[in-house]
């Protein structure tokens, strides 16, 4: 006789979420300011990095720049990131 053991895959959330409504997706990343917002979670840098080397092959010109945040990121951290790309994206892994 075999047993399973189920185990529930959702993680637990850490930090307060507060939903936003999502920006309206560029047409072109041509010339536009990308930052990557890391969680500081295994992995997920590297996750980040892969994103990096695509952006670049598919737009020749688009900057990156990764930022270091936390689970939750620091307020002055958002800040900065809103204020110095035209682009954002995050990630989290583990």
């Amino acid at each position: 006789m075999v047993v399973l053991s189920v185990m529930n895959p959702v993680a637990q959330q850490r930090g307060v979420i507060s939903a936003r409504s999502i920006n309206p997706r560029p047409s072109s990343l041509d010339g536009l300011k990308v930052g990557l917002l890391w969680s500081g979670t295994a992995m997920g840098d590297v996750a980040l990095g892969r994103i990096e080397e695509l952006l670049h092959q598919r737009a020749d010109t688009v900057k990156t720049k990764l930022y270091r945040g936390g689970l939750p990121a620091p307020e002055e951290i958002l800040e900065q990131v809103a204020a110095e790309s035209d682009v954002v994206i995050g990630a989290t892994a583990d």
